[in-house]
């Protein structure tokens, strides 16, 4: 049985109710003709180098689909989006997830939205130290893996050329992880991942995903430069603590090898965004300081950090009107110790280089290219390549390919050498409606 199934069913079973408390008032106020549907399906296959593994799966062949529903009367605003996926060759890809279901009032400088939401806090390509807020789906990309919603109220109020908003999220929102046969696994071999459970401020650890949270966050415009800065107390659910479980010790009634375990966390940071002619320089940081419970002497603590990500774009027009954008960007951690820093986070030290090209044609052809390579710990590196074009108004193709080199240097892999050889190439192609 897939450990991350049942929690995938109940999100379905919440997303459906979401949708129908959502649509139920709208459609009941003369409001049919102020709705807007759109959605895409898609047929995605992806090929990863055999690692000579009866128990990994090497090929997917997956129907996804993205289902969106938007509604404007007045002050009034609603949106209802979710996604689906399902592999025929890896049933733990499988997923049912809601991006956004929210009703919002905006007026007078106020904007009100209540339900699920997905947020936007990063300008970089790949490092996103102040994006942290909606959970992920680790089944996808490894530099930018793809969100899901996170329940929240927030509340916002205009402030010169930026806001202020606060957050209230009432639910933690669990992250995907790839099963034991995905190649993309991030859970050393031989351990089978289990359910969650949160490490509570009195030492206790629960299933109950009722937790309060909340933050805050301050945008601002200024010229030519974009800031903000924010504060957010909530679970931390991307950075947990994987225990391997004994069973004199600390048995699981699951009977699976190993846990994830969240805890508390209160975050600072910001971004900051400048342009400056053909350039343009962007900054992102964080630092977690981690509420330290009671009692539990059993699990090991992650110490606080900080993590901060820089990055530089020049961009030019061809003779031909395409536009060409050269990237460089670099993310560090900030405290804990080298090794400490490789089991915290995939890049933990690491500079990327890359090229876009967009055509800017009917056909919408568009490339990326981008090298990112490790500069604390030797040989670790991993290539993207991503085209992408319309075939017509409605159907659009995407490949590309992926490569990643990070032998292990010890008897336990960390880091990106989880995924080391993991090389893929995928195809996509998208129908639009």
């Amino acid at each position: 049985m897939n450990p991350h199934q049942p929690s995938r069913t109940r999100k379905s079973n919440l997303g459906l109710w979401i949708l129908s408390l959502c649509l139920f008032p709208l459609c009941a106020v003369d409001a049919f003709a102020n709705l807007r549907f759109k959605g895409e399906v898609a047929l995605e296959s992806r090929q990863f180098t055999d690692d000579d593994n009866d128990e990994t799966t090497d090929a997917g062949a997956a129907l996804f689909t993205r289902l969106e529903a938007t509604f404007k009367r007045r002050r009034w605003r609603a949106s209802v989006r979710g996604i689906a996926r399902y592999d025929v060759e890896d049933d733990n890809r499988e997923i049912y997830a809601i991006e956004e279901a929210w009703i919002g009032y905006r007026g007078r400088g106020w904007e009100f939205r209540s339900g699920y939401q997905m947020l936007n806090w990063t300008a970089t390509e790949a490092f996103h130290p102040a994006d942290f807020i909606n959970s992920r789906n680790y089944d996808s990309n490894i530099e930018n893996a793809e969100k899901l919603g996170e329940l929240m109220i927030s509340l916002r109020k205009s402030l010169g050329r930026g806001a202020l908003t606060f957050y209230y999220m009432p639910r933690f929102e669990e992250p995907e992880f790839p099963g034991p046969s995905s190649r993309l696994s991030l859970v050393p071999d031989g351990f089978d991942l289990g359910p969650y459970r949160i490490w509570e401020d009195d030492g206790d650890l629960t299933r109950d995903k009722n937790v309060n949270q909340w933050g805050g966050r301050f945008t601002q415009t200024l010229d030519n430069v974009d800031l903000s800065l924010h504060y957010i107390d909530h679970i931390e659910r991307n950075l947990p603590i994987v225990v391997p479980l004994d069973e004199d010790d600390f048995p699981d009634p699951d009977g699976t090898l190993a846990i994830p375990i969240y805890q508390r966390v209160i975050d600072v940071g910001g971004t900051y965004l400048q342009i400056m002619g053909p350039w343009i320089a962007k900054v992102e940081f964080s630092h977690k300081n981690f509420v330290k419970p009671d009692g539990f002497s059993l699990l090991p603590e992650i110490s606080d950090h900080g993590q901060a990500a820089f990055g530089l774009e020049y961009g030019w027009a061809t003779g031909s009107g395409a536009d060409v954008v050269l990237l460089f960007e670099a993310q560090g951690l900030i405290g804990p110790g080298k090794e400490r820093r490789a089991e915290l986070n995939t890049f933990q030290r690491d500079v990327l280089l890359g090229y876009s090209h967009a055509w800017n044609d009917t056909m919408d052809r568009q490339l990326l290219v981008t090298v990112i390579h490790d500069v604390e710990r030797s040989n670790e590196t991993l290539i993207n390549a991503r085209y992408s074009q319309r075939l017509t108004d409605t159907w659009k193709i995407q490949g590309g390919f992926r490569i990643v080199e990070a032998p292990p240097k010890e008897e336990d892999a960390v880091g990106l050498e989880l995924l080391h050889e993991a090389n893929q190439v995928y195809l996509t192609l998208t129908r639009f409606f």
